[in-house]
């Protein structure tokens, strides 16, 4: 309003341009202030890149949380309200390191579920911030600060993804063993990466039917391997060891795949719109199957929104609108003669103040160039910019239901600060015609809790949306830069390893139980039959005593000395009587003599040369040598088969050894004719 009430020319100007537009202004209430009005820059890219799915590190913000630093959930508190609990088993740590600020989320996972205990977020001061030689000392601190002891805790952290790329392959399907090769030359032929530079990870995402072959769908990215290695040795520097470093679409996958976010359709998009980039990213049942860059963001809607402020500033009489009719002014002679207030050109920095004052509810001081305008005219001004934002979106869909072959997207959800702009996504959602959600994982009443973020209005909320789903990351369900298909591997060998040796364990001791129980067996039986001997000597009366046992052996052993004085009186009866029976009738024994030799010493053979103290003493007999000298008689043909049949009833006696022969002739007999005449020696037992 100019001096003296009277209207000038631009607000003329608005009040046409508004129309119809003005009254739904009136009825539609603001959007709730921001509790920070730090103007620094467009929401953080951290999850938008250039095309074919580049994204940016996290980065400034439309409203920063400078005097919020933490977001407590539950009993955990961040920085400015005591640090939360020590670190457990269980407990995962996310770590977004943005260029202006640190986010931080506490997530414990336990029996397969999730629970978060609190958000943070910390600006870099002058002397801290990722490229100062300090900023290891300063993350080290706000961990142990929001988390306490760290050395339980998974870290899982951000690389950038500007020069990281997420697509799809197929290959035929092969054995699991062959997997890792096919995948592996499909991307060489296709990306000629340098291995020295890039690291290579996949997942197998299932199988799918291409022109009537089933083959694996298989989702690959490429990482720069000097990324993953600097934030290693960021964290090794700051005392954290790093569980898990991925990108941002997949960081999103997790958020879907924990169920944290239940889509509640098989086909679904995510779109983000960031700073300088966007990012839509389609999924299938939680399984990312394409991410595609779009060079459109706010800083679009905001140069959109200063050349159509600064041509209406500049007095122009027609501003053509997309979809509105062209704008004609008809200025009365007193308007034309009336002094009108100079015009006011909006800066860069001036247009990011009024997108976030209208768009998202920010206090803004009303002498500002551009506080006179409403909601509603600044999303006229940078509907260019989002008709553009929107129609790469199109395209994207379009690419994926025909070129790719897939259903159409059935649900989108909306992130990044712009898009808590209820009339912007209405107006996106009508270019679009599917149903849409905001992706907010801190939404009060949700997962997180009745009011995870502490009172957050949804445009803070949604900056917390990828250190939170780093929280809820695990080697399960997210891929890690760190442990790749190839570490994978080796854990799978390691576990077949331990397979084989758990089993060959279990045959060990089921062998060993088998052996244990049949002589626990053995040992029953032998307890059995030792109860029935005892229960025979207890009959006995009376009981033996040891006097009388030893009475008994003297005995016995006297016993003994008789029978073997009368063995040696009756021997040579023993051995006659022993000829008679086995002598044949062909055969005479003319002689018979005993030769007595020296002794011979019988002992228990030794393997050392000292001798056991239990061993026996020698024993000691004397040898004795019985010579036979006899004849066979009868028809001459027969003579060798009487004589063998003689010896081997000599050497079956129990009172004979081996005989042999020392003498053997046929000689001439004056009674009895030719006879064979031998001689058989026989040591005796």
């Amino acid at each position: 309003m100019a001096a003296g009430g009277k209207t000038t020319s631009t607000e003329r100007l608005l009040d046409i341009i508004r129309g119809k537009g003005k009254g739904e202004a009136e009825a539609r209430p603001a959007a709730p202030p921001s509790r920070a009005a730090q103007a620094a820059g467009s929401p953080a890219d951290s999850q938008a890149g250039p095309p074919a799915a580049k994204a940016k590190a996290p980065g400034g913000r439309f409203a920063s949380l400078a005097s919020r630093a933490s977001a407590p959930v539950g009993k955990g508190k961040g920085k400015g309200g005591g640090a939360v609990k020590g670190g457990g088993a269980g407990l995962v740590l996310g770590v977004d390191i943005g260029p202006d600020c640190l986010r931080l989320a506490k997530v414990s996972q336990s029996g397969g579920r999730s629970r978060l205990l609190g958000v943070s977020r910390v600006p870099y001061t002058a002397n801290e911030h990722p490229e100062s030689p300090e900023f290891a000392g300063f993350l080290a601190a706000e961990l142990r600060k929001f988390a306490g002891n760290t050395k339980g805790a998974d870290c899982w952290s951000l690389i950038s993804s500007a020069k990281a790329e997420l697509w799809h392959v197929l290959i035929p399907k092969v054995s699991r063993g062959q997997i890792q090769e096919a995948v592996y030359w499909t991307v060489k032929r296709e990306k000629q990466f340098d291995e020295r530079e890039f690291l290579l990870d996949f997942e197998v995402q299932g199988e799918v039917m291409d022109k009537g072959q089933p083959k694996l769908s298989i989702m690959v990215y490429l990482a720069p391997r000097k990324q993953v290695e600097d934030l290693k040795a960021l964290f090794a520097r700051a005392g954290v060891k790093l569980a898990g470093a991925t990108i941002s679409p997949i960081g999103i996958q997790t958020l879907f795949r924990s169920r944290w976010i239940s889509p509640g359709v098989k086909t679904y998009a995510h779109l983000y719109v960031g700073r300088n980039w966007s990012r839509i990213d389609i999924l299938i049942d939680d399984n990312i199957v394409l991410s595609r860059g779009i060079k459109a963001g706010t800083n679009s809607m905001v140069e959109a929104l200063m050349e159509n402020y600064n041509m209406m500033g500049r007095g122009g009489s027609d501003i053509s609108m997309p979809g509105d009719s062209v704008i004609n002014l008809q200025l009365d002679d007193d308007m034309m003669l009336a002094p009108s207030a100079p015009p006011r050109a909006l800066t860069v920095e001036q247009a990011k103040g009024v997108l976030r004052a209208k768009l998202l509810g920010q206090a803004m001081p009303p002498h500002e160039a551009g506080a006179e305008i409403s909601e509603q005219d600044v999303l006229r001004m940078i509907r260019p910019a989002v008709e553009r934002l929107v129609r790469q979106v199109e395209r994207t869909f379009e690419y994926h239901t025909t070129t790719m072959g897939k259903e159409r997207v059935e649900k989108i959800f909306f992130s990044g600060e712009i898009c808590t702009n209820q009339l912007l996504i209405d107006f996106i959602q009508s270019q679009l015609g599917i149903a849409n959600a905001l992706l907010d994982p801190l939404a009060p009443g949700g997962q997180a809790g009745i009011d995870a973020a502490g009172g957050l209005p949804a445009s803070e909320r949604l900056d917390y949306n990828l250190v939170v789903a780093l929280g809820l990351s695990s080697n399960a369900i997210t891929p890690n830069l760190l442990f790749t298909y190839k570490d994978k591997e080796k854990q799978r060998q390691l576990q077949r390893v331990d397979l084989v040796v758990f089993i060959g364990f279990l045959a060990a001791v089921a062998l060993l139980g088998g052996i244990f129980f049949w002589q626990q067996t053995v040992i029953s039986s032998r307890q059995a039959e030792l109860q029935v001997q005892q229960a025979r000597l207890a009959n006995y009366v009376p009981q033996a005593t040891e006097g009388e046992l030893l009475n008994w052996a003297r005995k016995v052993n006297e016993k003994n000395k008789q029978l073997k004085r009368a063995a040696k009186i009756f021997e040579s009866l023993s051995v006659f009587k022993e000829l008679s029976e086995l002598t044949p009738s062909e055969v005479r024994i003319v002689s018979m003599d005993m030769e007595y030799g020296a002794d011979i010493q019988t002992a228990v053979p030794q393997t050392s040369g000292k001798r056991p103290a239990s061993a026996k003493a020698p024993t000691s007999r004397v040898s004795r040598l019985l010579i036979l000298d006899g004849v066979v008689l009868g028809n001459p043909e027969n003579y060798d088969l009487v004589l063998t049949s003689f010896l081997i009833r000599l050497e079956n006696s129990k009172l004979f050894g081996l005989p042999i022969i020392h003498k053997r002739s046929v000689e001439e007999f004056s009674t009895s004719g030719p006879v064979l005449r031998f001689t058989v020696h026989i040591n005796m037992v």
